[in-house]
């Protein structure tokens, strides 16, 4: 593994704008073909302005407890990965992560929160650990979300092919995780094995991007599987609750959401509305266009939810009740994540280059998230480091 604190030389950090502009162009023609045409041909933004400005004060009161009180949650993920992180210290990577997720694709939110958890002190391999744990466990999670949701309608009597199908999707997803995770578990010759593959396939990919190729990833395939495997064996419990409580708020944001614009329980009852979002998270984590899912997430979200409701329910009032959900489960965030990212990105520009360098990545993929500090000539943040620490 790479040390993010070494020195970083300007010829190692200027930027290449020309690639700046063209993943942040990518981005936005995706954003822009969703919203600018995709939606307009199946809604008419007017009634989903005309129904959002129809919301109350206590509808609003309500929308924004529940978007507060998700912030902690998140922290409470990093801190399973990561015994001893402050909640105020994982509240304020989240936000700023939240900035890159909801405008760039993975890794831009774990570099950022590698560049955090270095910052509190722990050390690269446990930095590491936690940034991509804290990434992989809520994917897991939501790859399994189908499932979940399919036992629930079964429950409630509401499933159909439709859901069998996607359930079965799920499972053949979930199942590829297992034996993936089972080859890294198995030997630290196996996960060499599997790095070493995973690192010829990436670099394939990243040649066809034309891209520098990565290499071999069997080092840092053994380094996750020793530092995650005893953390997940030792706190999987914490983790467990930590990303199940978060999803749950998550699906109280749509629910209020969904009641706030009018549509009731007998035209969209609960277990439907957790089948959509389960859905949805899934679809997020299979076509990954931003980290947060931004698009993607929010058209089978609405289609899903307009497939699910019954009665008279105008499509143009769900997708207002989506924009809502969207607005107090990410972008709300996105405000305070600026100040604290542009707060943290002058005090340890080193830290966040040196880590983008550690998930191969341009320095300036976290560059065109948040203005970056220039580094001094000794490669060292203003502030300095704290000292290094393991996980309590």
């Amino acid at each position: 593994m790479t040390d993010p604190s070494v020195e970083t030389t300007d010829e190692q950090t200027k930027p290449s704008v020309g690639k700046r502009i063209m993943r942040a162009a990518i981005i936005v023609a995706v954003l822009v073909f969703v919203f600018g045409w995709l939606l307009p041909q199946l809604i008419d933004y007017e009634l989903v302005w005309e129904a959002l400005t129809n919301l109350t004060g206590p509808d609003l009161v309500v929308l924004l407890v529940l978007s507060i009180a998700r912030v902690p949650t998140e922290a409470m993920v990093y801190r399973a990965m990561l015994p001893g992180l402050r909640i105020r210290s994982g509240s304020e990577a989240y936000l700023s992560s939240n900035v890159a997720a909801n405008v760039m694709p993975p890794p831009a939110s774990s570099i950022i929160q590698y560049a955090y958890f270095r910052s509190e002190g722990f050390d690269g391999k446990a930095s590491s650990t936690g940034a991509v744990g804290s990434f992989v466990f809520p994917q897991g999670a939501r790859i399994v979300l189908p499932i979940v949701a399919f036992v629930v309608l079964l429950i409630t009597g509401n499933a159909d092919d439709e859901a069998l199908i996607i359930t079965a999707i799920s499972v053949a997803v979930s199942a590829a995780v297992c034996v993936l995770l089972w080859i890294v578990g198995r030997s630290e010759a196996s996960a060499r094995w599997l790095g070493a593959k995973l690192g010829r396939f990436v670099s394939w990919v990243m040649t066809k991007l034309h891209k520098d190729p990565v290499g071999d990833l069997g080092d840092q395939v053994v380094d996750f599987r020793d530092n995650a495997f005893a953390i997940v064996r030792e706190r999987w419990p914490f983790g467990s609750i930590g990303v199940a409580l978060n999803l749950f708020v998550t699906y109280l944001i749509l629910v209020a959401s969904l009641r706030a614009v009018g549509i009731e329980q007998s035209e969209l009852g609960l277990a439907l509305i957790f089948a959509s979002f389960a859905v949805a998270f899934f679809a997020g984590v299979v076509i990954p266009i931003t980290g947060s899912g931004l698009g993607v997430v929010d058209v089978v979200m609405v289609s899903a939810l307009s497939a699910s409701a019954t009665g008279n329910v105008d499509t143009n009032v769900i997708v207002a009740a989506v924009v809502l959900w969207r607005l107090f489960y990410g972008l709300l965030a996105f405000f305070p994540g600026m100040i604290t990212l542009t707060s943290f990105s002058k005090k340890h520009a080193d830290l966040l280059r040196g880590a983008a360098s550690e998930f191969g990545a341009d320095p300036e993929t976290v560059e065109s998230a948040a203005p970056v500090a220039t580094i001094d000539p000794e490669g060292q943040s203003p502030e300095g480091q704290s000292p290094e620490r393991q996980p309590e």
